[in-house]
């Protein structure tokens, strides 16, 4: 029987660094030597991830397995879209959205043991304008919670909902012209997946292989409502609520006042443009579930 390669790319700044070691040994004990031949390659920089993809595809490596954060599994994924070549995910990062909305187990030795098993999941890829995303992407409080959280010291939840807590009381509601209705918006979401991650669940009914966008607006929010939009945000009702609007389709398009700040599954990005366009293409990267 050949041995089918199987590249791992560990981003080593994600999780917690003293545990990469130990998960290298578990790959290299628990991994089917008998079917797979593993490479080991730590990433250098930001954009490393995606040149190292770029290559295993270019090769025909069957499967990548991508060990970080939402950043990292976004690096890698973006790009195989349209390409033979596998992605695994070993969540290592805060948010793990991709990975939770998959069933993917945040215990690296379950990993392998469905890394060892190799059923795979075709899913939709989205973009926002030509940058894609997996999870969610969007505008407004999110997009400018991302931006302040990607400059604070620490990560994880905590640090999230920190940041959250701080940036509500002076936030503005962005102007913005949606579906060709005007609007102030406290935040617009656009969700391939239903959740952020950590188990908020912004776009709950959203399908990962449907061939559609889900998208939530929500309009601007008194203080006192907070504790019950976030009960709905995890219990997976935020639909549901009065400020919040919700759709679904295979495109969408959003004209802002100044060049657009967003979020793509988790990190912020300030474009140079006021105008997006978020689109879909169905069941175009392959998963290791």
């Amino acid at each position: 029987m050949n041995k089918q390669e199987i590249w791992f790319v560990v981003n080593p700044f994600s999780g917690r660094k003293k545990n990469h070691q130990a998960i290298i040994s578990l790959i290299e004990n628990q991994l089917d030597k008998k079917k797979y031949q593993a490479k080991i390659i730590p990433t250098k920089a930001a954009g490393h991830a995606t040149e190292l993809a770029y290559e295993a595809s270019e090769k025909q490596v069957p499967y990548i397995v991508a060990m970080g954060g939402d950043g990292t599994v976004n690096e890698t994924a973006k790009a195989l879209i349209g390409s033979k070549t596998a992605l695994g995910i070993m969540p290592l990062g805060s948010g793990n959205g991709l990975a939770r909305e998959l069933g993917i187990p945040m215990k690296p030795e379950k990993v392998i043991e469905r890394l060892n098993k190799a059923i795979i999941k075709p899913i939709d890829a989205c973009f926002v304008n030509d940058i894609p995303f997996f999870c969610t992407a969007g505008v407004g409080f999110d997009a400018h919670c991302a931006d302040v959280f990607s400059r604070m010291k620490g990560r994880g939840l905590l640090n999230y909902v920190k940041a959250g807590f701080q940036e509500f009381w002076a936030y503005q509601p962005l102007p913005c012209n949606f579906g060709g209705i005007d609007y102030k918006v406290f935040s617009i979401t656009f969700g391939n997946a239903r959740q952020f991650g950590n188990n908020a669940y912004i776009t709950p009914i959203a399908k990962i292989d449907d061939g559609f966008i889900d998208c939530t607006l929500l309009n601007p929010l008194p203080v006192w409502v907070i504790p019950g939009i976030v009960t709905k945000l995890f219990n997976k009702t935020i639909h549901e609520s009065s400020y919040a609007e919700a759709y679904r389709g295979a495109k969408f398009k959003i004209k802002g006042q100044e060049n657009l700040l967003i979020h793509y599954d988790g990190e912020p990005l300030r474009l140079d443009t006021d105008e997006l366009t978020i689109s879909i293409k169905e069941k175009s990267l392959h998963i290791i579930i």
